[in-house]
């Protein structure tokens, strides 16, 4: 167990009332991230844009460009992504530490201040490479995990809902729903009637609502709607806790 991380609990004291945390993250580095951002800020809402530089999964006009990356790090917390966004399971050790450091060296050259999160490229990971990304000089690591609402573990943060349609999300519908079909299915069927859902029981229970994503995604399920609607809905509540995810609340090792 990593002994050096204290418990920034999100749970609230006996008698007190309860603690929402919201925070978003946005992963690959496309150049729609600018117009996501704007979203963002209209709202009041924090977050952070995960970059891999030189992602092959992105065609490089589509890609953000250094000025447009040292822009957006003014106003959101930047976190590395890799280098080229390649699934670190897939690599040779050596290969896969190589693409954390050169895609965190990358990064800090051009925004000039020292990154501190990072996400996993298509959540892909092993037990080493939470080390890796560790001795990379991270404090926090994000995942593609969704429906958790408490605070992980720093290498493994995981988050709530993700900005996307998912088929195998029938089973966490029918819970938030607590079994009404109708309503699960409205759930099911509109990602963000979940995100909204979500986020009003938190309200009355506490803890941290992430909401993550990619702006080309949205783009491509003509979703911005959906998004605005989201943002909209979450933002500037007298109370509620807004962070970016270097910020969020880590649990203990596993």
């Amino acid at each position: 167990m990593m002994s050096n991380y204290h418990d920034r609990s999100a749970r609230p004291a006996d008698g007190a009332a309860a603690v929402v945390f919201v925070t978003t993250s946005w992963d690959d580095g496309h150049v729609l991230d600018d117009v996501l951002a704007a979203r963002l800020e209209d709202n009041g809402l924090k977050g952070t844009f995960y970059i891999a530089p030189r992602n092959i999964e992105i065609a490089a006009s589509d890609r953000m460009r250094p000025k447009e990356i040292r822009s957006l790090s003014e106003r959101f917390e930047i976190g590395g992504h890799t280098l080229t966004h390649v699934r670190l399971p897939t690599l040779p050790d050596a290969t896969a530490h190589a693409e954390i450091v050169n895609g965190k060296d990358a990064l800090e050259d051009i925004v000039g201040q020292r990154l501190t999160s990072f996400c996993y490229p298509g959540g892909r990971y092993r037990a080493r490479h939470r080390w890796m990304v560790r001795d990379a000089g991270f404090t926090l690591a994000r995942t593609v995990r969704r429906g958790v609402t408490a605070p992980s573990a720093p290498f493994e943060t995981h988050t709530t809902v993700n900005a996307y349609r998912h088929l195998v999300d029938g089973p966490a519908a029918t819970r938030l729903a607590r079994g009404h079909l109708a309503t699960a299915s409205r759930y099911y069927r509109n990602w963000d009637d979940m995100a909204i859902a979500t986020f009003d029981q938190l309200m009355t229970t506490g803890g941290i609502f992430h909401l993550w994503g990619h702006s080309w995604e949205i783009d491509a399920r003509r979703d911005w709607a959906r998004l605005d609607r989201v943002c909209r809905h979450i933002a500037r509540i007298p109370g509620v806790r807004y962070i970016e995810n270097r910020d969020l609340p880590i649990g203990s090792e596993p």
